[in-house]
């Protein structure tokens, strides 16, 4: 089940990445590349329910590999800021729609597309901190690839 995880994870960082870098390239670029923001909302849509996929399978692989590790906090760590990656871009589904569907037209489209932008690239930050934390989980705490020695002394 641990290796379900691997294998989910990697494309929804991919669409959430290149979807936030779409939509906002189209807030400068919207009138000469028009594809942009329709573009990056699929993106960062199939990304966001990507992601929710990876929590899940994340959340199943727990149960395998949390026995084995030589600090179980960075894997906590790593699931809570997983979920925030989550709750952020499903913020960001939200509000576009909303925004598309001009449900929020009595606010500025200014400062409602400055605050999505906002969300995006906190969602890549916490995104980056997420996958570094997957990293550690993997080559330094024994969640796949390195197996540290008896009782972790080489963390001590």
């Amino acid at each position: 089940m641990e290796l379900i995880h691997p294998l989910v994870v990697h494309i929804p960082v991919a669409l959430l990445l290149a979807g936030t870098l779409f939509w906002i390239a189209a807030l400068m670029l919207h009138k000469r590349y028009p594809f942009l923001r329709p573009s990056g909302r699929l993106l960062i849509f199939i990304g966001t329910l990507g992601a929710w996929a990876a929590v899940y399978t994340g959340l199943l692989a727990d149960g395998q590999v949390a026995r084995t590790l030589c600090d179980p906090t960075i894997a906590k760590e790593h699931e809570r800021f997983a979920y925030t990656v989550g709750y952020l871009f499903s913020a960001f589904v939200v509000v576009d729609w909303l925004v598309a569907r001009e449900y929020l037209a009595f606010l500025s489209r200014k400062y409602l597309r400055a605050g999505l932008a906002i969300l995006l690239l906190a969602g890549c930050g916490f995104l980056g901190y997420v996958g570094h934390l997957g990293g550690k989980l993997v080559y330094q705490q024994s969640a796949a690839v390195y197996q540290p020695t008896e009782g972790c002394v080489e963390f001590n």
